[in-house]
């Protein structure tokens, strides 16, 4: 009798473990294997993010114009999805800009504007390849240009809970409000 027990207990568990380890569909980004730094200085993967609805963005901190712009616009996002009742949304920021962005920067950039974890992530790679195949993977566009600054796109692109692109704003004309629905719908 006690082997049974043994044995039931052995396949429930068995069960629950697999359910938590549920695979990702083949169109996540979580299925990218790069590590990333976080603003702690500990290293992630994509999939760390795995479980809610994320708003991402690429940007670089000391841009003086689009990224400042972006992340006020996530800013307001953040505050269109609180006052609807999605509270349970991620919002990351990839910094493209590692040799500046490091994690100590990107800690104190959250603090001074009021960007808390774990509702606000920064991320970085040090690998030039792993930052590329996220940018491909989002249809972000980099390069850097005389001085340290950078060209590149912007705007916020929303993931599913399991790392499915579910759209999109792109560009001078984003509309974060038209992001809501896609945050707040399962």
């Amino acid at each position: 009798m006690n082997r049974v027990f043994l044995f039931l207990l052995f396949c429930l568990a068995t069960n629950f473990a697999t359910a938590a380890t549920e695979s990702l569909p083949d169109d996540s980004i979580y299925q990218v294997q790069s590590n990333w730094l976080d603003q702690f200085g500990k290293t992630q993967r994509l999939e760390s993010l795995r479980g809610k609805p994320v708003a991402i963005s690429m940007v670089y901190l000391t841009c003086q114009y689009t990224c400042p712009t972006t992340i006020l616009r996530m800013k307001s996002l953040e505050k269109m999805l609180s006052d609807q009742g999605g509270k349970d949304i991620q919002f990351v920021l990839v910094s493209f800009d590692p040799k500046h962005d490091t994690p100590a920067i990107m800690k104190k950039y959250a603090a001074k504007h009021s960007l808390a974890y774990p509702k606000w992530r920064f991320l970085t790679s040090k690998s030039e390849p792993d930052m590329r195949e996220l940018a491909s993977l989002l249809d972000f566009k980099y390069k850097k240009i005389a001085g340290g600054d950078f060209e590149h796109s912007f705007g916020i692109i929303v993931l599913d809970k399991n790392g499915r692109i579910r759209g999109s704003t792109v560009g001078a004309a984003m509309e974060e409000k038209d992001l809501v629905p896609l945050l707040t719908r399962p």
